[in-house]
């Protein structure tokens, strides 16, 4: 014979019933949190420095524990939420010998000789010192 399986005294069925009706209680509160003007406010202040700044107030606090240039708006976009921040703007004489060839333009370090009627820049051509910049930090959303 096997034996009937217990059902729950009246007791154990009156605290079940309290722990649920408080438990829908919670739900209430979500909407009044959300309507508070409070909240309200803050999505304002973070919509305005998203529209201003292309960061939102946590974007700002963490560039500023970090040392560098977080953006939720560009990591979106398929960009890196961190970037390191870009060095100052000084002109870097290089020293490259590019040279048309078919279809393209190669570059050496040192001047080929015999090729000087096909250079195409002056070799100590300056460029910005933010175009030698380093690789961002962190892979891109979906790499490791």
């Amino acid at each position: 014979m096997t034996a009937r399986p217990s059902r729950p005294t009246g007791a154990a069925r009156v605290a079940a019933m309290i722990v649920g009706l408080a438990a829908l209680t919670g739900c209430g509160t979500v909407f009044d949190v959300a309507g508070h003007p409070v909240v309200g406010t803050l999505g304002a202040a973070n919509l305005a420095t998203v529209v201003t700044t292309d960061k939102t107030i946590p974007d700002h606090v963490v560039s500023l524990a970090t040392g560098h240039d977080c953006s939720l708006v560009r990591y979106s976009t398929g960009g890196y939420y961190c970037v390191q921040p870009l060095p100052a703007n000084e002109p870097v004489e290089t020293r490259l010998y590019c040279y048309r060839s078919i279809g393209k333009i190669t570059c050496y370090d040192r001047e080929v000789p015999g090729e000087a009627p096909r250079l195409v820049t002056d070799p100590r051509h300056v460029v910005s010192s933010r175009t030698l910049a380093g690789p961002m930090v962190g892979p891109l959303p979906g790499q490791r």
